[in-house]
């Protein structure tokens, strides 16, 4: 399945991004709150540290998402990918060679790999490769693998507006699209030969 060339640059898109934000932020903000009336307590004043570092890490991953891309290296990527919503669960692995990916480049791979840890449900890890020149292999491996609706959607040729209704949970496939549509990017999602749950490809293929 190839990728579609619809623009998204919706005002339900923004929408979605922006209560999305809200929620990813929601959980670590209410531990904050419910703690601090107990921040005399030792024990208290631990986790309110951890869930601070915590809150931290989740505002620069979603500014790094979703605000104004920045070239960065694969070692600041995997950095990022520590503040993820689901890094509890899921565990991430990226090439280990030096150099930076272009900004647009590497605020779409952000995306790719938070969309495919998504994927998985009940856990297990996402792995970034570079097959070739200019390309970008993301895998996901667990007990279960289920790709985004949104995402097979768009991949399917469907109008935007059809993924962009199924919610702020779903907006990662729409955003993804949006950064590759900006960027000329080409997105795949292909069958490994030996078998296995797809790989979504960033770049074109041979």
């Amino acid at each position: 399945m190839s990728s579609a060339s619809a623009t998204l640059l919706d005002p339900r898109l923004a929408e979605l991004v922006a209560a999305r934000v809200c929620h990813d932020l929601g959980s670590p903000v209410a531990s904050l709150g419910a703690l601090l009336p107990q921040a005399a307590d030792p024990a208290a004043q631990e986790i309110l540290r951890e869930t601070a570092q915590e809150l931290r890490a989740r505002l620069q991953l979603l500014a790094a998402l979703f605000g104004p891309a920045d070239e960065r290296d694969w070692a600041e990527i995997a950095r990022l990918l520590t503040g993820a919503p689901m890094a509890h669960r899921v565990a991430f692995a990226v090439p280990a060679r030096a150099g930076a990916l272009p900004a647009a480049r590497s605020r779409l791979v952000l995306a790719a790999l938070l969309l495919a840890a998504e994927a998985l449900p009940r856990g297990g890890s996402v792995h970034a490769t570079e097959p070739a020149p200019g390309r970008i292999a993301v895998r996901a491996e667990g007990r279960q693998v289920a790709w985004s609706e949104s995402l097979l959607r768009l991949l399917a040729g469907e109008p935007a507006q059809a993924a962009l209704e199924l919610g702020p949970r779903h907006v990662l496939a729409p955003w993804l699209f949006c950064l590759a549509a900006e960027g000329g990017e080409a997105l795949d999602l292909a069958w490994p030969p030996g078998g296995g749950a797809p790989v979504l490809f960033i770049g074109q293929g041979d």
